[in-house]
């Protein structure tokens, strides 16, 4: 079964859930779902993962009890798209019992190194759909990264490019901020 090809047919999360237990999805965790397809995504490079992971060595220390770090999280962002992005800072506030407003709600920010047209057409639009806050594209290539914010419609209201030495605030998170990407 190749990148892209349906297991049998369009699935919703749930579904694609119970086939990931049973062991029957081709890429096993690093599968994800999208639009109802199973998608294998790449192995990230060692220096895109370099790169993630020197971002939140930079996060980490700030985060107190407000947020949690988590790479390679499953965010259930609609019925039919749960995406792994590369990290996520996820809400760690009590939620009493009471469930997201939306699904991908629980997550304040997430980061993806960024491996062509598939991050900004796919996966961008999907994180907005999804009520993720905010998204940080690092553009390893180019040496910046790229912040995606204001969530509408399915899309980003605003995108900014940061360079290396300039630190980015976390908008849900008031204080903390980090070089998004480190001096190259």
């Amino acid at each position: 079964m190749g990148r892209g090809a349906p297991v049998g047919g369009r699935l919703n999360v749930a579904e694609f859930l119970a086939l990931l237990r049973a062991g029957a999805v081709p890429g096993g965790p690093r599968a994800e779902l999208v639009a109802g397809r199973v998608e294998v995504p790449p192995l990230p490079s060692p220096r895109e993962v370099a790169a993630v992971v020197a971002l939140a060595s930079r996060l980490e220390p700030q985060l107190a009890l407000r947020a949690r770090l988590a790479f390679r999280p499953a965010l259930h962002l609609a019925d039919t798209d749960l995406l792994r992005p590369d990290m996520a800072l996820l809400d760690a506030s009590p939620r009493f019992g009471r469930a997201a407003a939306r699904p991908g709600s629980e997550a304040l920010l997430v980061v993806e190194a960024v491996r062509g047209a598939p991050s900004l057409d796919v996966r961008l639009p999907r994180y907005a759909a999804g009520g993720v806050g905010e998204a940080w594209l690092l553009d390893l290539a180019h040496g910046w990264a790229e912040v995606y914010r204001s969530p509408g419609h399915g899309r980003y209201g605003s995108r900014t490019l940061w360079y290396p030495g300039e630190a980015v605030g976390v908008m849900a998170l008031p204080g903390v901020a980090a070089e998004a990407l480190g001096v190259l």
